[in-house]
């Protein structure tokens, strides 16, 4: 019987402790999100400030995304 609690016992901090990794991650996830919206955001603003279109438009936005560590989320 108490092998069983014992079990139980490690199996729920077991699952807590996943839960907490799930939270953090989560958390991590979604300050990315923000900071690569908030870059976007200020990318097209100094893209319509300067009156980019076409290919111009396309360049200043991936050289935007490389400059701050977004090269995932360049045109290609």
């Amino acid at each position: 019987m108490e092998t069983n609690q014992r079990q139980k016992n490690m199996s729920k901090s077991e699952s807590l402790a996943k839960l907490m990794a799930l939270e953090a991650e989560a958390i991590a996830m979604g300050k990315q999100i923000r900071n690569e919206a908030a870059v976007t955001r200020q990318e097209l603003a100094d893209r319509q400030r300067l009156g980019l279109t076409g290919d111009a438009a396309i360049a200043h936005y991936n050289e935007w995304m490389q400059r701050y560590g977004m090269e995932h989320l360049m045109v290609r």
